[in-house]
């Protein structure tokens, strides 16, 4: 498990070049957290792998979203650099990185004209196939989960899947295997 949290913190430094020091010398000031540590429920789905990183306007507002929402645990949290802020948080097969940074702006500050994500090139929505879709549309009702769309049946064109909106206004898709 280490390995792995070593593998994101270095894909953090290098996809995000939010540090300028090496990994060796940051790791050590890196804050881990143990799961469960946040008091948060289990993660209400289950997939085999699965890794969302959003840019967010508030970190701490979003962390606690997903913990509480879909059970996920804060994970890793280094220190603040270059405007940055991250968060990462897992469970059940899926890992959540949060970045706030201090000059991002949303899309409808940046862009006036645009009043769509979709109408920008680019990613709009992620997607997850979750085990479980029945239990999982039963547990984001129960924790009163925005569904924006859906939750369609499973057909011989598609499978079973809802979209949900997040406290931040991003669009994740849940599918069943």
């Amino acid at each position: 498990m280490i390995w792995k949290r070593a593998c994101l913190v270095s894909a953090v430094f290098l996809f995000t070049g939010l540090f300028s020091q090496s990994l060796v010398e940051a790791s050590p000031r890196i804050e881990r957290l143990a799961p469960n540590s946040n008091g948060a429920s289990a993660a209400i789905l289950e997939t085999r792998g699965a890794f969302i990183a959003l840019s967010i306007p508030d970190v701490a507002a979003s962390a606690a979203w997903y913990s509480e929402k879909l059970g996920l645990q804060i994970t890793l949290q280094p220190p603040k650099a270059n405007q940055s802020t991250v968060i990462v948080l897992e469970g059940g097969g899926l890992i959540v990185e949060l970045l706030q940074h201090d000059q991002a702006v949303p899309l409808s500050q940046a862009c006036p004209s645009i009043t769509s994500n979709y109408l920008v090139h680019g990613i709009y929505k992620a997607g997850v196939i979750v085990k479980h879709f029945d239990k999982l549309v039963d547990a984001l009702e129960e924790r009163d989960v925005q569904i924006v769309i859906g939750p369609f049946p499973e057909t011989e064109e598609q499978r079973a899947n809802l979209i949900i909106r997040d406290n931040a206004g991003n669009l994740i898709q849940f599918f069943g295997e």
